[in-house]
């Protein structure tokens, strides 16, 4: 009689979960950087995916779920991305400059990737938390050095965060001109009251 290993059975079962996981987030990515959030049904999702519906729902509870699961996904990429490129600045503003202009910049060159972006916004779990932590870090130390007029930190990342988003709202309605990025972080930076060194 084969002596069954229970726990690497347990071990291919929770790789095959993961693997359909992200199958379905993959999935999602695709139609949810084409259409917005309210459009993609689950059963466009799964036809998409090549998953039965049960499947879907196994892993998650709805298409905001997932959307909240796509830019979590976005943001940790693109926050790995960026951040050796903004620890070589010291300057907290310059971080943050720095890690603004990339995103508005990616946002631009990229509509479908600035789409998915805006649809995970607007789910009820937090969006881009390694980004707001990393935005929140700067801002702290900025607010130490008694740099910005804005004291909470909070809603300084509110502040920046919302004009983002609704500058890539823009970017995606009208499209991007060159001195978008600029103005933009010029505003933000106003908004904060700060001023590039």
């Amino acid at each position: 009689m084969t002596k069954i290993d229970l726990a690497r059975r347990a071990e291919i079962g929770r790789e095959k979960r993961a693997r359909t996981r992200a199958q379905i987030v993959e999935a999602g990515a695709v139609l949810l950087g084409g259409r917005t959030h309210e459009a993609v049904t689950v059963d466009a999702l799964v036809a998409a995916a090549g998953v039965a519906k049960g499947t879907f729902y196994y892993h998650f509870k709805s298409i905001g779920e997932l959307a909240a699961a796509v830019g979590a996904g976005l943001s940790q990429s693109s926050d790995e991305l960026l951040t050796p490129a903004r620890l070589h600045r010291r300057d907290p503003v310059e971080r943050l400059s720095f890690a603004f202009v990339k995103f508005l910049e990616r946002a631009s060159a990229d509509t479908d990737w600035a789409r998915l972006v805006i649809q995970s916004s607007q789910s009820p779990i937090e969006f881009g938390l390694g980004v707001r932590a990393n935005l929140k870090a700067d801002i702290g130390e900025a607010i130490a050095q008694g740099r910005p007029k804005v004291r909470d930190v909070e809603l300084a990342a509110d502040i920046v965060i919302g004009i983002w988003l609704e500058v890539t709202r823009g970017i995606i309605a009208r499209g991007s001109r060159p001195e978008t990025t600029s103005q933009a972080l010029d505003a933000t930076l106003r908004a904060l009251g700060l001023s590039q060194r």
